[in-house]
């Protein structure tokens, strides 16, 4: 996979790694500064980002990102407002990026209970169609709570 195919695979803005060894640590042909590293998701390969997240020396992020050219990020539109199939309308403003993926798959699958952790991983594929899995985007306990939450709240609006 080209590095430039990163972002719409998987929808990311950006890789935020924070390096808890000294300036020049070098990972995945990457030299890291000490403490945050962003780099632009177009920049890294699925490869890198996989031996990235492997090193337990780091703590590694994917930023979302919540535009027209969000590939997997399914329903979300520019101005941050997520909607389902339903016209249940969620807005991302102020909300972790993090988490937009997997409100955005809680929006399309209608969840009436909450989901499960393996239910909200995202495939991601390097080929058009989709048939050859390079990697998933799996969100924490932490971050489906979260999601479940917003979801939640956007699902008792629109039933009121």
């Amino acid at each position: 996979m080209e590095k430039t195919q990163i972002a719409s695979a998987i929808g990311l803005a950006f890789i935020k790694i924070h390096n808890s060894q000294p300036t020049g640590y070098r990972r995945a042909r990457i030299t890291l500064q000490s403490g945050e590293n962003n780099i632009p998701a177009e920049n890294i390969s699925i490869e890198q980002l996989e031996n990235l997240e492997k090193d337990p020396r780091l703590a590694v992020s994917r930023i979302a990102q919540a535009s027209e050219d969000t590939a997997t990020t399914p329903n979300v539109e520019p101005g941050s407002i997520c909607t389902s199939v339903e016209g249940v309308e969620i807005d991302l403003a102020g909300v972790d990026p993090d988490l937009h993926p997997f409100i955005g798959v809680m929006a399309i699958e209608q969840f009436t209970k909450k989901p499960s952790i393996e239910q909200l991983t995202i495939s991601i594929s390097d080929d058009e169609n989709g048939e050859t899995v390079t990697g998933e985007l799996k969100p924490t306990a932490t971050q489906r709570d979260a999601a479940w939450q917003i979801y939640q709240s956007a699902r008792k609006n629109v039933e009121q």
